[in-house]
């Protein structure tokens, strides 16, 4: 099945009952036609650059899914017709794009690893105390003889 993302522009003036309505009746269509939800992103209310249907502000939305392109065909026609869905856009993403790069990011993984970093900010400084590294100076003097090349050789 192929990865698809999903970005659509939500009337914003929506209570919170009509909204959750019209995500059940996506997540309905997406797993009537054989997908699933990956993720799901509430960017917010955000003011439009032109006005659409008389409305200057929308509450945009991105999800990304995985299924067959007929799901994709379906739900556009969801959107098309629901008259809170002000605009939608629906991209097929790149076959080197994962499952797992789609996936939402856990917070409790953020606190170990900012634990981990600041354990490991003085080992780095005990191991520069103990053996400087040579090898980082020259790199850097190369870099700009290579830059400085490039540029009269262009000119």
């Amino acid at each position: 099945m192929d990865l698809y993302e999903i970005m659509f522009i939500q009337n914003p003036d929506l209570g919170e009952e009509d909204h959750e309505k019209l995500f059940t009746r996506f997540r309905n269509t997406v797993s009537k036609n054989g997908g699933e939800i990956i993720n799901t992103q509430d960017q917010g209310i955000k003011s439009l650059a032109f006005k659409i249907q008389k409305r200057s502000r929308g509450r945009y939305f991105l999800v990304h899914l995985e299924g067959p392109g007929s799901m994709v065909s379906e739900l556009e026609r969801f959107m098309r017709l629901d008259e809170n869905v002000l605009r939608f856009v629906t991209i097929k993403l790149d076959s080197h794009v994962t499952r797992e790069d789609l996936m939402p990011k856990a917070a409790p993984e953020a606190e170990p690893a900012a634990e981990a970093s600041s354990e490991a900010a003085p080992a780095a400084e005990a191991t520069s105390e103990v053996a400087p590294a040579p090898e980082v100076a020259p790199a850097a003097e190369t870099e700009p003889a290579a830059e400085t090349k490039e540029e009269e050789g262009g000119e």
